[in-house]
């Protein structure tokens, strides 16, 4: 009980990276609480943060702690929520007694509206900028963000097997470790198969089915250039990027999520076909994919043909 937390952290994040198959960007984020945790203990006691640290009075401080920091309740109860897989991942290890975080009250979880949600002509707006600074890349990952609203993590850990014909993308990794079908407009997937064609077949080499969609370059003094598969990361800045050339500077890749899921909803009138199409993550995946199959999805969004056809000046 007197074992020190910060290895334990490590394991407990490669474990739900290489085994429960978590996202790159949601175990970054499980890190980041946890060590939070920690800084929280070791300003207490003075020491490093042991097991035994982990009981219900010192997380219901730190819970207090973060209360007097004016800290949403969405992200307390998120914060609380990865303290509680830590302490049962240990539980099941055999190095804890019993989860502490069982015996607490949880933050109320509270839907609120988006503040911002960009109109269609908006998110049009980005696709027509990269079009114009001939940036085939961006172009590429807007088009996904505008007529999905993919999360960013999810966009940047495509792969050329992704890729599903004219139907749309398969088997991509989203929230939770889990993989999804995601539709797409047919013109849209013939423009995502050309940029594999004429952009990575020509930057790298070879091509293969687990080559990453999209590339970071960067240069450096005496170096040259420099490439890296991009990150979620890299999607916000390119957001701000672009909001900024629109006029739209606060703009994230998120109001894009919240775009789609409005016009869809406008369009088709019917909040499970959202649900479904977005994989919020409230919904019971499972019931929701018996009723809505990947067929239907298409079906939901089959009034984006039009307007991607328009968008990408096809005939």
């Amino acid at each position: 009980m007197t074992q020190p937390l910060v290895e334990l952290v490590e394991q407990f994040c490669q474990y739900q990276l290489k085994q429960r198959g978590k996202t790159e960007g949601g175990v970054r984020s499980y890190r980041w609480v946890l060590e939070q945790f920690l800084v929280f203990v070791r300003a207490r006691h003075g020491r490093l943060a042991r097991v035994s640290d982990l009981t219900l009075a010192t997380i219901q401080q730190w819970m207090d702690d973060m209360a007097g920091g004016d800290l949403a309740l969405s992200t307390m109860r998120s914060r609380q929520s990865t303290v509680s897989s830590f302490c049962g991942w240990l539980v099941k290890r055999n190095l804890l007694m019993a989860n502490p975080v069982a015996g607490m009250d949880r933050p109320p979880h509270r839907s609120e509206p988006p503040r911002q949600v960009p109109t269609p002509a908006l998110m049009d707006a980005l696709i027509v900028a990269a079009r114009e600074r001939e940036r085939p890349r961006d172009v590429a990952i807007f088009l996904i963000l505008r007529y999905t609203g993919m999360r960013r993590e999810s966009v940047a850990t495509l792969q050329v097997r992704h890729l599903d014909g004219t139907w749309g993308l398969r088997g991509v990794r989203v929230k939770g470790g889990q993989t999804r079908d995601i539709p797409l407009p047919g013109i849209v997937m013939h423009y995502l198969h050309e940029y594999v064609e004429r952009v990575l077949a020509r930057d790298l080499a070879p091509i293969g089915p687990e080559t990453p969609l999209f590339w970071s370059v960067w240069g450096r003094r005496n170096r040259g250039k420099s490439q890296a598969p991009m990150t979620g990361k890299n999607i916000w800045r390119l957001c701000k990027v672009y909001g900024r050339l629109i006029g739209y500077p606060e703009l994230k890749p998120h109001d894009l999520r919240h775009g789609v899921a409005l016009e869809v909803l406008e369009q088709q009138h019917d909040l499970e076909q959202v649900r479904a199409l977005l994989g919020h993550a409230r919904i019971d995946t499972s019931q929701i994919y018996t009723r809505i199959r990947p067929a239907h999805l298409k079906q939901a969004v089959s009034f984006y043909e039009g307007p991607a056809r328009r968008m990408l000046g096809a005939n």
